[in-house]
């Protein structure tokens, strides 16, 4: 199937998720169990950090395969503002996970870092004129396993901000629209070995790359039928150059199922698609049975 294709493909699943879940009545009616107010104007907060495991163990096996053991860390946790006809609102996403195969010792299998901040004055109920500010890098090296000697990735290479001016559409506490015809994206590679090499989109020798294009962030806080959350953030930037029309693609989902008061299952997904990594569409799925804490 042709790449682009199969691109849309995703984004229109990531699209109708959020359109369907705006119009099931049971969105509507539950509130939020992450979101917690503190007043009517001033700070609110909301958060959830969980830790969950998985392992697999064969002996004698005749179809195959390797004893592995995995470990994730999450952590999401937003802190909002408003005041009148102005608001404030920021997200914190971090996420590190390992996994060990007899085949292939320790490996890294997620690692990331996102910190978004919108701020704005409300024009209408439910729209605003805001300003974007997203950040996005990891924690550690990364590998093109099984070879751990060359690294493809580090702190800070690389690093994605994006700064947009733009429209807020915000029609409850658990959707958020964000469009902007006015964006900034820097791309930062500071190791010096990966900028001598020119990777990850930079030229070679170079250490930060700038596009002005449009940008689109689609997200999603909220509980259903009671024991079930979900938090989703789509973001979306195109270029206004000859790549204009070749869309960046980050869609994070998060679902956690509160089992009972000790354990919660969590399925953790990223479907990515960047020229500047890879050409190919990138899907993570990590699926586990953990602790979690909501506040």
């Amino acid at each position: 199937m042709n790449k682009k294709i199969t691109l849309f493909l995703y984004l229109g699943m990531g699209l109708s998720f959020c359109a369907s879940a705006q119009n099931t009545k049971s969105t509507v009616d539950n509130l939020s169990a992450y979101e917690k107010k503190d007043s009517v104007y001033g700070w609110s907060h909301a958060g959830i950090a969980g830790v969950t495991f998985g392992q697999t163990s064969l002996h004698n096996w005749a179809a195959g395969g390797d004893d592995t053991f995995s470990g994730n860390i999450i952590f999401n946790a937003s802190a909002n503002y408003l005041k009148n006809n102005w608001f404030w609102d920021n997200k914190l996403s971090a996420e590190y996970g390992i996994i060990h195969s007899s085949s292939y010792d320790w490996q890294k299998n997620a690692d990331k870092i996102n910190l978004t901040s919108v701020a704005g004055r409300r024009i209408s109920p439910r729209w605003s004129v805001s300003f974007l500010l997203n950040f996005n890098t990891q924690f550690t090296k990364g590998h093109n396993y099984p070879d751990t000697e060359t690294y493809i990735s580090t702190f800070m290479a690389p690093a994605y901000t994006d700064a947009a001016l733009g429209f807020t559409y915000k029609p409850n506490k658990k959707y958020t629209l964000f469009i902007s015809p006015v964006a900034e994206k820097v791309t930062f590679v500071l190791d010096d070995s990966l900028s001598t090499a020119g990777a990850l989109g930079v030229d070679p020798g170079k250490k930060i790359k700038w596009e002005t294009g449009a940008y689109l962030m689609a997200s999603s806080n909220q509980t259903i039928y009671g024991n079930i959350g979900i938090i989703s953030t789509l973001n979306l930037f195109t270029p206004y150059d000859d790549n204009f029309g070749n869309i960046d693609v980050n869609w994070d989902l998060l679902v956690n199922y509160k089992i009972n008061k000790l354990f919660t299952a969590t399925l953790n997904t990223t479907l990515r698609y960047y020229d500047d990594e890879r050409t190919r569409i990138q899907f993570k799925e990590i699926l586990g049975l953990g602790l979690t804490y909501s506040f």
